[in-house]
């Protein structure tokens, strides 16, 4: 039997959720092939794909940002329009994390784009220089 490939099973769900489908009844689906195939380890990466093939079709780019402390609201609005001009979709998703190593500034991380404005960053630049 041939397996599905990765990419293929993104587009797969991509279509689905496009569609209208139950987001849970989509992910049980792609589930059900990784388990079958005994592909379980490639679960976050299909993820990552899903997130490719949502964000390349203009419809949702779901953001990492990373910064040393909490956003706040109006920060957050203002990324996710940023986010949504730059990538040419119609919605964005914001997943935060907080790591006091990237010193100040943000990281933001979607399927196609990073943008790394960090002062962690920009001090490793600095090392390389001198």
């Amino acid at each position: 039997m041939n397996k599905v490939s990765r990419r293929s099973l993104a587009r797969y769900a991509a279509d689905r959720l496009l569609a209208g489908d139950f987001a849970p009844e989509v992910a049980k689906a792609v589930a059900s092939v990784l388990v079958e195939d005994k592909r379980l380890n490639e679960a976050e990466l299909l993820l990552a794909d899903i997130n490719f093939e949502l964000e390349s079709r203009g419809k949702v780019a779901t953001a990492l940002i990373t910064a040393a402390n909490d956003l706040g609201d109006k920060l957050r609005i203002e990324i996710k329009s940023l986010v949504k001009k730059a990538s040419k979709v119609d919605r964005v998703i914001l997943n935060e994390q907080i790591d006091k190593s990237v010193i100040g500034g943000l990281r933001i991380e979607t399927a196609t784009r990073i943008w790394d404005k960090t002062v962690a960053r920009q001090l490793n630049e600095l090392r390389k220089v001198f």
